[in-house]
């Protein structure tokens, strides 16, 4: 895939490269869960960093192939359809040790999902929620869990929450 001239593939690129070097070791072995996959670019990460599984959820039909496409290749990919809303009940009874979230902003889905993580025991004790948003969409930590990290990407904030053990 090009991208325009604009320099926003080497800007994703880095906040990528600096949030699996802030994960280190955690990311070995990890079930994983990429929420609002888009093309994978997340979870391939994860997986190619020795994650053990990685779930892909992505709503729209228009990507899918696309995200398909990335992973077929991968052991441990799977990929669900649906929005993330209405994909993490569905998930309730499986433990992820890592989720990694890059909503679209402005639409309040941060505290959203990680409200349902949390209501539906997604999050293993001990696991870690890497979560992309701008400076109006602040996490809200749930009960139990804390802010891990935080820093500043280029235009990208991007906040390590962890579950306490």
């Amino acid at each position: 895939m090009r991208y325009p001239r604009s320099g926003l593939r080497p800007t994703m690129d880095r906040t990528r490269q600096a949030v699996f070097n802030a994960l280190g070791d955690a990311v070995a072995g990890a079930r994983a869960l990429d929420l609002f996959a888009g093309g994978g670019a997340l979870g391939v990460e994860a997986l190619s960093r020795g994650a053990a599984s990685c779930l892909f959820v992505e709503q729209s039909g228009r990507v899918l192939p696309f995200l398909r496409q990335n992973v077929k290749a991968m052991e441990g990919a799977e990929v669900m359809r649906g929005d993330v809303r209405r994909a993490l009940p569905k998930l309730a009874g499986r433990e992820f040790d890592l989720v990694l979230m890059d909503p679209p902003y402005g639409r309040g889905l941060v505290d959203a999902c990680l409200g349902l993580l949390r209501l539906h025991g997604l999050l293993a004790p001990g696991g870690m929620v890497v979560v992309e948003h701008s400076d109006a969409e602040r996490p809200e930590v749930p009960e139990g869990w804390e802010v891990v990290k935080s820093g500043r990407h280029g235009g990208t904030l991007v906040t390590i929450v962890g579950r306490l053990v």
